[in-house]
């Protein structure tokens, strides 16, 4: 007679092993369970982590070919000149971003840390942590030999790649199915809130791979609490949050989860049953020492504070600095949360370009907020949770409804209004976080919990395909996953709020950047939206010299202290046509040596930015007042110190 026992780890599948009644162990289902606390489990066993290259890449080549394959496919539009063009639209962040690898492979060049800048914001400089800092030191390489443009664009690449990694690695450790596995790797990928913030140019949201990849190794450490698994376990968790703030909080909620799992199983009384085979099935915990769970959790919280604490220091440090560059005021991220990024409910499930809010239409922004989870992913993920003839599926459903609650901001916004209940706002979990924890006062998108939640969705999915292969064999498996898998990638680019193919950015600077040699430079007009000003950047890329923009700084204040630039400022702004007879000169001459002094020396102005009239007037001032260098249809230069 033979007992079957249940083994359930924490958010994970049933793990199925056998035992006699005088103690002699069956094989599982895969034939070489490993002795873990008292007890013999197949499903619990570790990954191996030393085993041969070429064994792992018999059973994973195909998978992980099919996500290089599609990351090429999401950045094939800069495959053809990847060194001048970059992914995203050009009026959202790409530049901002391409800048910051630049500048963090000046900085590690120069031996200095990436904390500080006076390329920005002449003549103070400020302080700055580039929000994107670990992908710029990871494609130090590619930007060393091919520039920032190409780095920016690897990394994209190798995130979306990492993305189907981790999802497959995280998926086929759930469920042990390597079709479902590759299905989830894929439906990750195309993520619609992936690619519209690939749209927008902000690369470091894209680095979602590591998350899934957290996960394992946290769902390992938990199955087998050694110091070794503990470590890896941190690491990754620790490489997660440096790539993304956002993406650290949401494996601290997974974990917390895994935690509040186990201790549950731990205590929650045995089901007995009988089947058909008069088999008895007990559901029963690995016996963990209390002890040795405690040790093995303080070494991976260890381990993970030695990965993030000197970068999050620094982040905090610039965050708070007099001189900061980037600041969240908890005061503008509460409005920002209610008047700006809002999510709406119904974006959630709409299909077609329904943004929540839509930026273009409200603020003229062309950056868009997409929360689609697409319904070839929702749908089979839900079925996959119901599907699957234990609890842990319910655990999963229950980790996306969480996330999902929290994507939603702090009040309910529904089809384009915030609901009233009771006469006030309805308020959601996240007013209370928001409340209750400072780190929760710092953020200003909430609509980027999606991704959580997305993780726990094509884990479902996959679960799904592993459930049919388990029941209707591996051939109807592969049928269901083709059919799924593309079912999603053909949804998240064509109808979902995502754009596809990506729009691209011309990033190549003007040669006559080169030639430009000590002092600052200030680009014209000022008067243009801050991101589409970012542009400017591109010329610093050529030019190396400290810039007078610094950033989400609408005017700096200098130009409005200084009588030359303030005169600037007023052509750009006036209603005239002409230059008026009398003018200031003396102020305005005076202005110009102090603004000299002060290490200003070259002027720029972007021809086709400005209206003919401001145009016409800004260039017969700058005639009368500084020395032209250069000339044509894009640019005039001018060098303000050879006036004298």
């Amino acid at each position: 007679m033979w007992r079957t026992i249940r083994l359930q780890p924490a958010l994970g599948r049933n793990s199925l092993c056998r035992m006699d009644l005088d103690g002699r162990w069956g094989g599982g289902k895969f034939g070489d369970g490993r002795r873990h606390g008292g007890a013999l489990c197949d499903g619990m066993r570790a990954p191996s982590w030393d085993g041969p290259l070429l064994q792992f890449l018999r059973h994973h080549l195909i998978p992980l070919l099919l996500f290089v394959a599609l990351s090429l496919v999401i950045c094939g539009p800069v495959l053809s000149s990847p060194l001048i063009l970059a992914i995203g639209h050009e009026g959202n962040d790409v530049w901002n971003h391409v800048w910051g690898y630049w500048w963090v492979s000046e900085e590690l060049s120069s031996f200095r840390l990436p904390i500080r800048t006076d390329h920005l914001g002449w003549p103070y400089g400020g302080s700055l942590w580039f929000i994107d800092t670990l992908n710029a030191v990871l494609m130090l390489p590619v930007e060393v030999l091919a520039g920032p443009v190409a780095a920016y664009n690897a990394a994209f690449f190798f995130n979306f790649m990492l993305c189907g990694v981790g999802a497959y690695a995280l998926t086929l450790h759930v469920t042990d199915s390597r079709v479902g596995a590759t299905v989830a790797g894929v439906a990750y990928m195309v993520t619609p809130h992936l690619l519209g913030q690939a749209y927008n140019g902000i690369s470091e949201t894209c680095s979602a791979g590591w998350l899934p990849l957290a996960l394992v190794a946290m769902r390992v450490t938990f199955a087998h609490p050694t110091p070794r698994n503990a470590v890896l376990a941190g690491a990754l968790a620790g490489l997660n949050a440096l790539a993304s703030w956002y993406y650290g909080l949401f494996a601290g909620f997974f974990l917390i989860a895994m935690i509040g799992g186990a201790i549950y199983d731990r205590y929650r009384p045995p089901r007995l049953r009988v089947t058909r085979r008069k088999q008895r099935r007990v559901e029963v915990m690995p016996s963990v020492p209390w002890g040795l769970a405690m040790r093995t959790l303080a070494i991976g919280v260890g381990a993970t504070a030695l990965v993030v604490a000197g970068p999050f220091a620094a982040f905090l440090s610039t965050m708070g600095a007099e001189d900061a560059m980037v600041t969240r005021d908890p005061d503008f991220v509460w409005s920002t949360l209610i008047m700006h990024n809002m999510t709406d409910l119904v974006a959630l499930v709409m299909p077609g370009k329904f943004y929540s809010p839509d930026l273009k239409a409200v603020f003229n922004e062309d950056l868009i907020v997409v929360v689609s989870l697409g319904h070839m992913l929702l749908w089979p993920a839900l079925l996959g949770g119901l599907v699957v003839t234990d609890r842990n599926g319910r655990r999963w459903i229950g980790i996306a409804l969480a996330f999902l609650a929290l994507s939603l901001g702090p009040f309910l916004y529904v089809n384009g209004d915030y609901l009233l209940v009771l006469g006030g706002w309805m308020p959601l979990p996240f007013l209370a976080f928001f409340k209750a924890f400072p780190m929760f006062s710092r953020i200003s998108h909430a609509y980027r919990f999606v991704q959580g939640a997305t993780v726990a969705l094509v884990v479902l999915l996959g679960w799904l395909v592993a459930e049919v292969e388990r029941r209707r064999g591996w051939t109807v498996a592969l049928l269901l996953g083709l059919i799924l898998g593309t079912g999603r990638v053909l949804e998240s680019f064509y109808a979902t709020a995502a754009v596809f193919p990506l729009p691209t950015s011309r990033v190549e600077p003007h040669p006559v950047f080169s030639a430009l040699d000590q002092g600052a430079v200030l680009d014209l007009p000022v008067g243009v939206p801050v991101l589409a000003r970012s542009h400017y950047l591109a010329g610093q890329l050529a030019h190396g010299l400290p810039v007078v923009y610094a950033l989400n700084d609408p005017t700096p204040p200098i130009l409005y202290h200084n009588r030359y630039t303030a005169y600037l400022l007023e052509i750009e702004r006036t209603t005239l046509s002409l230059l008026p007879a009398e003018m200031p000169w003396l102020d305005i001459e005076l202005g110009r040596q102090h603004i000299v002094q002060e290490g200003l020396r070259w002027v720029v102005v972007h021809k086709s930015w400005y209206p003919e009239d401001r145009l016409r007037m800004t260039l017969q001032f700058l005639d009368l007042t500084a020395t032209p260098m250069f000339d044509d249809t894009d640019l005039r230069v001018y060098r303000l110190d050879a006036a004298e």
